[in-house]
């Protein structure tokens, strides 16, 4: 009855870690398996079992034939007292499956440290391995009850200089009908695994940079001193500010590094470059940052997030830009005007009126009735707030004046703001707003000579990105093209209308280096592509990568991520309205004074027409006498 104790261990352990799905390697016979079915049936537990006898043909493919599922973990215990169990655990071995995905539990009646040393000590063992030897003793107090010790056992990366651990866990007592620990045999309860493994001392990880301001065949100390300065922030922030992250996770978890330096982020999104490096596993780490995409996705995993990538268009329009005489009628529609206008002439009418009935019923003391032109012109200079020397004598003539003076203050106060607010207020902005308009627009266009750039311009899907590629890039000799970031920077700045197109972080330090504080507010921006967010990644399958999630979350949570990402990056200009620096020359008063020339030569012709009604009837009645 010694295995019913072994048996109820066995479920004790899974249903400790809530596994429902097992495979047990055994060499038993069937009849002694009967009990063992029956627990896992009672608990729910869905197992296969495999004779390692009858399945040594078979032990070749062991991954795919026994171990290839798709669930996210399965439990697997080995009777390592079998003749055959090294087949299992070197095919394990040679299959990478010494993982998170699998739960091991490896019995041994014997307790033979030396055989399990034997068997792992050159294995495939990972970090994340979760693998559990047990021993058995009889239990003194009964022959039928058991006493289990455990050990834990995982390796920091054999394959990057580590060497097997194993350490004692617990014992736990089990009779024919239940399982308690009995006793703690260290303190590895009471922290998780990842936790008790992180100190990777001894191991080396061979990490990927992306440097394109320095060449490749330069020294590595070269190299290292460019990521470690603190001048020029800007040239190729992203790997340097993924570098001195870096630096604290290398410094926390206490690994080393081999550096591998590339130029490129990527040829066609997984290929070359260091992405590429970290797709075939050549590469552990990598400082650089990446922009996640569906096929990167499934062969890298994202560990945080540390900042964003904004690809932007800028161009400038200076204050004032386009101001011409429509500003002057902008206050107001085409038929409030109208409707305004209306209004004077009715009001000159009907003070025409007034006056005539005041000179017939009132005898008013006017020497002479005005005329319709006199009152509408007296109508036009309430609006125009100018008053006027002749007023009505009645009380309902006077109110009408009064209302009409009225009137003409509301429009011309609400007039005079909305001008003084136009001509003085925010800078004007472009009407184009995407990257169709862009193309479409007679605006030229320059780009940052950087591999995203080119790599986005001849590769991208967009239909309004491949027209602007063929109106604003082909048949263009490329010197005007490209540009660097400083260049085009200062070309925006001095030639309103001029587009350059970068990443929005990098030439953000020289807009403002070379910009005056009025001259930041004066930009335009359009988005060039999607921002998405930069995450530091390791392999899809590297057994690091919780251990580095959880050390790189820790510093996303002190603050010190956000702090480098402050210093390396700039997420957006800030605008400063009230340092503007306001001139409204005589290039915007020009259209009143060609509108009052104009009134003076019209004026002049009437009075001509004026004369010359004067001769000509001076002349009819001397002809008449």
């Amino acid at each position: 009855m010694a295995n019913l104790a072994l048996y109820n261990f066995i479920v004790y352990n899974l249903l400790q870690i809530n596994l429902r799905n097992v495979v047990v390697f055994h060499c038993r016979q069937q009849p002694d398996l009967l009990l063992l079915t029956e627990l896992f049936s009672r608990n729910y537990i869905f197992c296969q079992y495999i004779n390692i006898k009858r399945a040594n043909e078979s032990l070749a493919n062991l991954q795919k034939d026994y171990l290839d599922i798709e669930l996210t973990k399965l439990g697997v215990f080995l009777d390592v007292n079998c003749d055959q169990s090294h087949l299992i655990t070197n095919q394990s071995s040679q299959s990478l499956l010494y993982t998170h995905h699998f739960h091991w539990l490896l019995f041994d009646e014997t307790g033979n440290m030396d055989r399990l040393v034997e068997l792992f000590q050159g294995a495939n063992l990972s970090i994340s391995a979760d693998v559990t030897f047990v021993t058995q003793q009889p239990e003194k107090r009964s022959k039928t009850d058991s006493l289990f010790t455990l050990y834990d056992i995982y390796n920091k990366g054999s394959h990057l200089g580590g060497i097997l651990n194993i350490t004692i866990d617990q014992s736990i007592y089990c009779n024919q009908t239940i399982c308690e620990v009995q006793q703690y045999l260290s303190d590895l309860h009471k922290r998780t695994k990842l936790k008790h493994r992180n100190n990777l001392s001894g191991i080396i990880f061979k990490q990927v940079t992306v440097i394109t301001y320095v060449p490749l065949n330069a020294s590595e100390d070269k190299m290292l001193a460019f990521l470690n300065s603190e001048e020029s922030v800007h040239l190729d922030w992203m790997s340097r500010m993924g570098y001195r992250n870096n630096l604290l996770l290398q410094e926390m978890l206490r690994f080393n590094v081999t550096h591998i330096w590339r130029n490129l982020w990527s040829i066609y999104d997984i290929k070359g470059g260091a992405m590429g490096e970290m797709v075939n596993q050549k590469a552990d780490l990598s400082t650089t940052p990446f922009v996640l995409s569906p096929a990167r996705i499934r062969n890298v995993f994202s560990t945080t997030e540390i900042s964003e990538f904004r690809s932007i268009c800028i161009f400038r329009t200076p204050h004032n830009s386009g101001m011409n005489s429509a500003v002057f009628l902008e206050p107001f529609e085409a038929n409030v005007w109208l409707v305004f206008g209306a209004l004077l002439i009715i009001c000159g009418l009907l003070l025409g009126l007034t006056f005539r009935l005041e000179r017939r019923w009132m005898r008013s003391c006017l020497k002479y009735i005005p005329s319709l032109l006199t009152t509408c012109l007296m109508s036009f200079g309430a609006a125009c707030i100018q008053g006027s020397h002749l007023v009505p004598n009645s009380i309902g003539g006077r109110l009408v004046f009064i209302a009409l003076m009225l009137t003409s203050f509301i429009m011309y106060n609400y007039y005079t703001s909305i001008v003084v607010s136009t001509l003085l207020g925010s800078p004007v902005r472009s009407d184009i707003k995407s990257i169709q308009q862009l193309a479409d627009s007679p605006l030229d266009v320059s780009f940052e000579a950087i591999p995203f750039v080119t790599a986005y311009l001849n590769n991208s899907p967009r239909s309004d990105i491949r027209q602007l590629v063929k109106r604003k890039v082909d048949g263009r000799n490329p010197i005007n093209v490209f540009t660097t970031a400083e260049e085009g920077v200062i070309k925006v700045r001095d030639q309103p209308g001029f587009v350059f197109v970068s990443e929005a972080s990098y030439f953000y330090s020289f807009v403002e280096k070379y910009y005056r504080p009025h001259e930041i507010c004066e930009l335009n921006e359009i988005m060039f592509r999607s921002e998405n967010s930069l995450n530091t990644i390791v392999h899809i399958n590297s057994t690091y990568r919780e251990l580095l999630k959880q050390t790189q979350v820790r510093l996303l949570e002190t603050g010190i991520t956000q702090k480098h990402k402050l210093f390396y990056s700039k997420s957006k200009l800030y605008c400063y309205e009230s340092n503007y620096v306001i001139s409204v020359g005589m290039e915007y008063a020009a259209p009143l004074f060609i509108a009052l020339l104009i009134a003076y030569f019209v004026s002049l012709f009437i009075l001509m027409l004026e004369i010359s009604w004067a001769r000509l009837s001076r002349r009819h009645l001397n002809i008449m006498k």
